[in-house]
């Protein structure tokens, strides 16, 4: 399973399957902050990207569609994920880095983008936690981020 690495330099990496799209992550670590900058500023760049594509699409509606499935997450599990981001109050919550391949589309990610609320963030950033502890995905803090991102292949 891909994960998010923290570090203090991007690496960007391909998907696995030769797809040649890259993800946010890093490499190694550093514990004077730098990593944790770097993933930010990662997560923040492939959020741009991901907005700007069309292999993205809103989670609720793109879950209900029959063909539409994730490689290994638990479709119940991320619907779960989706519900509690926007109760928390996430301004818009995507599938994305969407595949299709075999007649099905596979959701790669969940980005959520965030609000600019300080209570709302704080909310949303303790829903992350959770989420980052169930995709595996390394754990982040508010800096005033764009957006949450989690990989769900």
């Amino acid at each position: 399973m891909k994960k998010l690495l923290a570090s203090a330099f991007l690496i960007p990496l391909v998907f696995a399957g030769g797809c040649g799209k890259s993800q946010p992550t890093t490499a190694g670590n550093d514990s004077d902050g730098r990593s944790q900058d770097s993933l930010i500023a990662g997560i923040d760049k492939h959020g741009d990207e991901i907005m700007a594509s069309a292999t993205k699409a809103e989670a609720r509606q793109w879950m209900q569609q029959p063909g539409h499935v994730f490689f290994k997450a638990d479709p119940k599990e991320v619907a779960q994920f989706v519900e509690d981001f926007y109760q928390a109050g996430a301004v818009q919550v995507f599938i994305a880095d969407i595949e299709a391949e075999g007649g099905n589309q596979y959701g790669e990610s969940l980005l959520v983008v965030l609000p600019k609320d300080p209570t709302a963030r704080a909310r949303l950033f303790e829903v992350e936690a959770r989420a980052d502890t169930a995709f595996q995905d390394d754990s982040v803090s508010d800096q005033g981020q764009k957006y949450l991102y989690n990989g769900l292949d």
